[in-house]
């Protein structure tokens, strides 16, 4: 009896956190699965790195245009979700420095296009963003491309994150409280 309740129990919290959009790293610690990915996967030398603090996370470093860089991001794992029931999404975050990019990803191939709204720095308060899914636009390796995001697409998100949205060398710093989706 009782490894059915533990499969049961297994199941239900699997199926649970399956279907929860929401990310809050201030109050749950959210984001422990994310990963930085930087443009040393290409040659490149930006360094991005993440850590919790009491109100959120925070994700930091530096953008270096050396050996063809230019980018680094906090993204969430691979996992689909499915967003079509949502028309928005809100970011509570501050920020400084540096115009930070907020992405949707729909595959696992990096040349495939994706969507990606802006977030404005900050001065380090504050802000609760809402964001249409309408104002999102349509990337192709780092490129703007026509289109906008469909209902098909937001059945199919993989991964979300965060990125360093200027191509220019410097430092930048975001801290995010929470994503919510409605």
């Amino acid at each position: 009896m009782k490894k059915i309740y533990i499969i049961s129990l297994l199941f239900l919290t699997q199926f649970l956190f399956a279907q929860q959009a929401d990310v809050d790293f201030g109050k749950y610690k959210d984001g422990d699965l994310w990963r930085i990915t930087d443009d040393g996967v290409m040659g490149g030398l930006s360094k991005g790195d993440y850590r919790f603090s009491d109100d959120g996370v925070v994700f930091d470093g530096t953008v270096s245009l050396e050996n063809n860089g230019g980018f680094s991001s906090y993204k969430s794992r691979f996992k689909k979700t499915d967003l079509s029931s949502y028309t928005k999404v809100i970011i509570r975050y501050r920020s400084k420095n540096y115009i930070m990019g907020f992405t949707f990803e729909m595959d696992k191939r990096w040349y495939v296009p994706y969507y990606k709204v802006s977030l404005k720095p900050t001065d380090w308060k504050w802000v609760e963003a809402e964001i249409a899914f309408s104002e999102f636009d349509r990337y192709n390796i780092g490129s703007k491309r026509p289109g906008r995001l469909t209902q098909e697409e937001l059945k199919k998100i993989l991964r979300v994150g965060f990125t360093s949205n200027e191509k220019r060398a410097g430092d930048f710093k975001i801290e995010i409280d929470y994503i919510k989706f409605e």
